[in-house]
């Protein structure tokens, strides 16, 4: 007797995991048949992560320089420093309405202008000022930092000189030439940047920035819209078909919710395993990204569950869905950088999963 019980326990487990599975799969079958959802789900992510990553990218960036009255020793040292930094390229202008003009084509990123006397100026302990020119929509702001750190540099050559000549009573040339000795004696101190465990960190690229605000904001979107397949399903009569069956009210619950939580598993799966693929894109631990991508499925299932469980209109599904989806994507840092919330704001934005 105990025999037959828990066989008749295990065929009912079975069928209604079977039940639960069928369900879903008939879920993912409406999703594919519909052309539009295949576009959303594997084209229009890749396009924008392509499309987005190739704009913040970008070339490498390029300072113009224009000096007033024409290059001098110490403007040409400060356009050599400048030239020294990694990953920017530097154009001298003689003209400097001819620089303006390509700083507002953004053929340029930056303009910085140096004021005639420059050096001069320094020297004999007086101030003078840089202009770092940028046009404020397009950026150029994050190089800002490392045009100061080359004049902070320079100045301090310049007016090392200055004591030296002073205290030795050396000619200009010849206190040139000790602060220059005594420099290359100097070994700077690098910097380097590491994880919270020690590790070397190694900071995305566009593409991998990009991909990371697309993978969250589809996710969750594409759950909202497929919300509406819960209202097509009790318009068609598909849901009252399946209470019929000997299917319980749980498993049909269950079968929809794994439906919808396929979908959402799908669209992050495509698009990391694509952008790893087509762009070589490193997203870092393979667990952590996989724990994420199905912690992150859950939460779009279930906003998606609630939703097509309160509204009654399919057209309304789709775009309080669409509202929703969009709204927490900007407000959770998905389609501008986080960093530049104010803090109020990066506060209000932990109301959202994003």
């Amino acid at each position: 007797s105990d025999v037959y019980k828990r066989q008749g326990a295990d065929r009912a487990t079975v069928g209604a995991l079977v039940s639960v599975l069928f369900i879903a799969a008939s879920n993912l079958r409406r999703l594919v048949r519909e052309r539009e959802n295949l576009f959303f789900v594997f084209v229009l992510p890749l396009a924008l992560i392509l499309v987005l990553g190739v704009t913040l990218g970008g070339d490498e960036p390029r300072i113009g320089v224009y000096v007033e009255g024409g290059v001098t020793p110490g403007a040409q040292q400060l356009i050599d420093g400048l030239g020294e930094v990694d990953g920017v390229g530097v154009e001298v202008f003689d003209d400097l309405g001819a620089a303006t003009d390509e700083l507002e084509r953004e053929d340029i990123t930056a303009l910085v202008v140096i004021p005639a006397g420059y050096e001069d100026t320094i020297a004999s302990g007086g101030t003078t000022e840089i202009e770092y020119r940028v046009i404020p929509i397009s950026g150029g702001f994050e190089m800002q930092s490392l045009v100061r750190s080359v004049i902070a540099d320079q100045n301090t050559v310049i007016r090392a000189r200055r004591v030296v000549a002073e205290q030795t009573g050396l000619p200009p040339a010849q206190a040139s030439e000790r602060v220059a000795a005594l420099s290359e004696d100097i070994t700077a101190a690098s910097v380097s940047t590491v994880d919270a465990d020690g590790d070397r960190y190694v900071e995305s690229d566009a593409v991998g920035f990009v991909a990371a605000q697309e993978l969250i904001l589809f996710m969750f979107l594409m759950s909202m819209v497929a919300a509406s397949e819960l209202i097509r399903s009790r318009q068609l009569g598909v849901t009252q078909r399946m209470l019929a069956t000997p299917a319980t009210t749980a498993q049909i619950i269950a079968g929809e919710g794994l439906g919808r939580f396929a979908v959402a598993l799908i669209q992050g799966a495509f698009i990391v395993g694509a952008t790893a693929l087509m762009f070589g894109l490193d997203w870092g631990s393979w667990p952590a990204t996989t724990a994420i991508i199905v912690s992150f499925a859950l939460v779009a299932t279930a906003a998606a569950m609630f939703v097509g469980a309160l509204v009654t209109n399919e057209s309304q599904t789709v775009a309080i869905g669409m509202a929703l989806g969009l709204a927490f994507a900007a407000l959770g840092g998905c389609m501008v950088p986080f960093e530049i919330f104010p803090g109020w704001l990066r506060s209000l934005a932990h109301i959202t999963p994003h």
